[in-house]
Parts: C-alpha cells; structure tokens; sequence
C-alpha cells in the first residue's frame, strides 16, 4: 500500500508547475502579460496546432467515449481488374511433350516366362509333328472311318518301282487297280509284274488306263486291249480322266473329249462285255463325264472332303500314302475307299468279271 501511495506522487505534478504550463498553452493573455513571445500560450502550439490541454480541464470527458468513426479510403477504379475471356490451351501433344508418362511396369515372374516358354515351343513341336506325319503320308485331312469304309485299295503306277506285293498285301488293302498303258503308245514299265506277282497274292487285281485327251479314243481302247488280252477273274478295266500339264490351264474341247471317251469306253465294252469303270476329279466330271456317262461305274477322285458328285461308287481320298514294299520308299501311292457301309461281297459283285 505504501508503495503505491508512493508512486503516485511521483506522477503527480505540483500545483506551480500545472499553473505555469496553463498560461503559456492555454491562457494566452496570460502567457504574453508574462512575457512569452507572440502566439505561445494563445491555445495554439508553436506551428499552429491546437494546443493539446495538459491538465485538468473545466469539461468532464465520458466515460465510454465512442470510437470514431473508420475512414474507408475510396476504390480507385484503375486497381479494379477487367473481367478477362478464358484463353484456350492446345493439348500437350502440340507442344511436342508426347503422350503422359505410363508408370512402370511389373516385372513378370520367372516362372510365368518359363511356362510361356514351355507352350510356344510345345506347339512348334505339335505342328513340326504333325507337318511330318503329313509329308509322310500317315495322317490326312480328310481320312475316312475303317468301319464306315471297311474296303479300301490303291491305283498304283511304274513311279513306286518294283514292288513286294507280299508285304504290300498286308498294307490294309483288299483291291489294286495297276497302270497297263497311257494313250496310243505307252506302256508302264511295271506293268507285267505287278499284274502277275499281285495276283498272287490275297488281292482283287484290276487294269488302268490313262486317258490321252489329244488323241483317238478307239485307237486308246485297241492298245489297252492289245496289252491286257484276257482280264477273266479280274476287275473290270478302268479309264482315268484327269487334267495334267497344259490341260491345268486350258481344258480341251468338252465335245471332242466326250467323242472320244465314248469310242474308248464302247470299244472296250465290246470286246470285255462289262462297262469299264471312270475315274476322274470334279473337274472332269462336271465337263466331261456329267450327265453323258451316268450308266458308268464313277470312281471319284476328291482329297479335301467326301464327294459332292452323285452315284459314286469309288473314292481316292489320299494321294500321299507311303508304306513299306516297295522300291522307291520315297515315293506316294493313292488310296481310296468303296461305298460306305458296304462290304467286300458287295464289292466283287459289281466290279469282278466271271
């Protein structure tokens, strides 16, 4: 308490002092009588402010005096930005920064390499089988059931060599048509052997001929006969029709063919006294032999489906078969197939001359 009492007459001004301030900076009649210069203690301060009273005036103040009021300086309208039109950015691409940057990607796991490995070269294996077994001649597109076509038999030619028809008779075979003559002049350098040595064995053994589209179908039929003579016991002669060397790209005049084959096949008819049988591929059937030889036995000759030609009774599915037996072992023979579903009884009764 009495240090408070002494601090505030520490603050406290004397009474000389309060007055002495008074005359020279309100009282200025007062302040000039004592000899102040002019315009001190006339109210107003030295540069001609108001005088600011020091001591205790003769007008209470309040209590609460309100604040004054906030000057807000006016806008300048120049600090105001203008509204602006939203400009247009062209995509990154026509800065030359290219695409966005992919994230990384996860590394595969060695194992699931190792089995992509493992199956691509399993499958390169499966077709290297595969085009081997089919350059062999063991598997084909278009390979008939043995139950559905139990009697199967091959054309044969002079290409496969000689031949060991002991071994060849086991080949799942029951018949073998064998080439004896090729137009007017020709004849198959195996023919006699394979004739003679074939039927000796457990095999329905027949003749072929192939047809020569430049010449005389009668003088075809005498050669044929020429060479074959008697054929009793034996299948009935065949006559094969196919395109070869510039045939593939121009056929011959269908009229002057079809001449032709029948002088061949009524010759042939003659002297045999059985219908010879055809054997052609689809195009020479359906410009050839379509509809003018329909009463003739059809062997149709089709290696990528079964025929879509009527009335077959004979088909070559396969020209690349290749088994043991013979003398050139690189060489392909053709099997075919008889009628579906019949047997060899039916077989020997249509084609085996008595």
């Amino acid at each position: 308490m009495n240090a408070m009492n002494e601090q505030k007459k520490n603050f406290k001004l004397n009474e000389e002092a309060k007055h002495k301030i008074n005359d020279e900076y309100v009282n200025p009649s007062h302040g000039a009588s004592q000899g102040y210069p002019q315009g001190q203690g006339s109210g107003h301060g030295q540069y001609g402010r108001p005088a600011r009273p020091v001591g205790p005036t003769n007008q209470p103040r309040p209590a609460n005096p309100a604040p004054p009021p906030r000057r807000v300086p006016p806008r300048d309208p120049q600090c105001i930005p203008a509204y602006a039109e939203p400009q247009y950015y062209p995509p990154e691409e026509d800065y030359g920064y290219g695409e966005e940057p992919q994230p990384p990607k996860k590394k595969k796991h060695r194992l699931r390499k190792l089995m992509v490995g493992l199956t691509i070269l399993s499958v390169f294996v499966i077709l290297l089988n595969i085009a081997f077994f089919f350059y062999r001649g063991q598997i084909w597109f278009n390979e008939p059931r043995k139950r559905d076509y139990p009697v199967r038999g091959a054309a044969i030619d002079q290409s496969l060599g000689k031949i060991n028809w002991e071994i060849m008779s086991q080949q799942t075979i029951s018949f073998v048509y064998v080439r004896a003559t090729k137009g007017t002049s020709f004849v198959d350098e195996q023919y006699e052997q394979n004739r003679k040595n074939a039927r000796k064995q457990d095999l329905l053994v027949g003749c072929w001929h192939e047809f020569d589209f430049r010449t005389d179908g009668q003088k075809q039929a005498e050669h044929f006969i020429e060479e074959c003579g008697d054929m009793h016991g034996m299948l009935r002669p065949m006559v094969k029709l196919t395109k070869y060397g510039v045939y593939n790209l121009k056929m011959k005049d269908a009229e002057a063919v079809r001449d032709n084959l029948t002088a061949f096949l009524d010759t042939l008819e003659d002297y045999y006294g059985r219908k010879p049988v055809i054997m052609c591929d689809a195009a020479c059937y359906k410009k050839y032999v379509q509809p003018y030889f329909s009463k003739y036995t059809l062997w149709t000759i089709d290696h990528f489906g079964k025929p879509d030609e009527d009335g077959w009774a004979m088909w070559e599915f396969n020209p690349r078969v290749r088994t043991e037996g013979y003398e050139n072992s690189k060489e392909y023979f053709a099997m075919s197939v008889y009628r579906e579903g019949k047997e060899l009884d039916n077989f020997k009764k249509n084609l085996l001359m008595i």
